[in-house]
């Protein structure tokens, strides 16, 4: 191993020894062309290979979109000659230059956005989507019964049910740029459910539903992924023992408990404190044939949303709407990605939409 004093300060070694993201680390340790391309042969693609160089290519030209269209604001550019630049190799040495420069904190910013795109995808989702969206979807609908009343799961009036089968690629790679562990696995939510109730006590009542009549398979919920900020539920269960009362029980909204906010955590940093509602993740095991008989087999996650219709209307508004969730969070991936080169001041942000989903 060559004796290098500036490998103890190299961001692969943080990665491993101190838990840094490589998505925060400000430079690269890449001093010549063969070092580039062995970084990349390292990385998966083969430089010398016309179909991964046109992969690289694809790559940094929808960074650079993401960067343009979701976090510059006005009066903004990526340096010309970093955008210019085709050839990830210059990026790499660029990135690794001795003393920072406009150049290099460009290069650097687009290629933590590439390494998050090069991350940004899910093989079964995206060869298996309609099938995956089939199998999840359909064992929820099944239960869902429309009427001239409305809509019932079971006996359980709802305001509404919702399902949502995809993200958009630049709302999948603001997602990741915001978590330390950027990689395709930590999403989540390629597939959602949002179930809107009456009322919290509804909404307790839809989740032990879906527990009775094996809808969801609790033994396969992600339990970090679990949240719930709509309904005490020590004050459930001082009130009502069984599951049987709880069906039928009926209370004045006033008098429900909200949980204690004190000393929750989550992984999501950018939902609202005032944001309200039974959150959790969890996985289906999905059954496909494939053309010539080979059977396939793999757990897949979605989310699901309980919610009662008060804090449905709220939740989309203020503080907790998912316009303000999404603004925080390009706020934060600014930030991350930009470093010193954010040149504005972030009371005014760009609008999210070209991220949303």
């Amino acid at each position: 191993m060559k004796n290098d004093p500036k490998l103890w300060s190299g961001a692969s070694l943080k990665t491993v020894l101190e838990g840094q993201s490589i998505i925060d680390s400000p430079k690269l340790q890449v001093n010549s062309k063969e070092e580039a391309e062995a970084f990349l042969e390292c990385y998966g693609f083969d430089y010398n290979l016309p179909e991964d160089r046109q992969e690289i290519e694809g790559i940094r030209e929808e960074a650079i979109s993401f960067i343009e269209e979701v976090l510059l604001q006005d009066g903004e550019a990526i340096d010309p000659e970093v955008r210019n630049q085709e050839s990830v190799i210059k990026l790499l040495l660029w990135v690794s230059e001795p003393v920072a420069s406009v150049r290099s904190q460009w290069s650097c910013a687009l290629l933590r956005v590439m390494h998050t795109i090069s991350h940004c995808g899910s093989y079964f989702n995206e060869r298996y989507h309609a099938q995956i969206k089939e199998q999840i979807f359909g064992r929820f609908e099944q239960h869902i019964r429309h009427t001239s009343n409305g809509i019932y799961i079971g006996d359980i009036e709802l305001a509404s049910y919702e399902s949502r089968s995809s993200k958009t690629r630049h709302s999948a790679v603001l997602k990741l740029l915001h978590k330390a562990e950027n990689v395709a696995a930590d999403i989540f939510d390629w597939l959602g459910i949002r179930i809107v109730t009456r009322d919290p006590l509804d909404a307790l009542k839809v989740l032990c539903y879906l527990r009775q009549y094996n809808v969801v398979m609790f033994a396969n919920i992600k339990p970090s992924r679990s949240r719930n900020t709509l309904i005490d539920v020590n004050w459930v269960e001082d009130r009502w023992q069984d599951i049987a009362d709880l069906e039928l029980a009926r209370i004045d909204p006033e008098q429900i408990m909200y949980p204690d906010e004190e000393g929750r955590v989550t992984d999501n940093l950018f939902s609202g404190a005032s944001y309200r509602s039974l959150q959790f993740t969890c996985r289906q095991r999905i059954r496909l044939l494939e053309d010539d008989g080979t059977r396939i087999r793999f757990y897949f996650p979605y989310e699901i949303q309980i919610l009662d219709e008060a804090s449905y209307q709220s939740n989309r508004h203020g503080e907790a709407s998912h316009e303000q969730y999404k603004l925080r969070q390009v706020k934060s991936v600014r930030r991350r990605v930009l470093g010193r080169l954010c040149t504005h001041n972030s009371n005014t942000e760009k609008s999210p939409m070209a991220a949303s989903g």
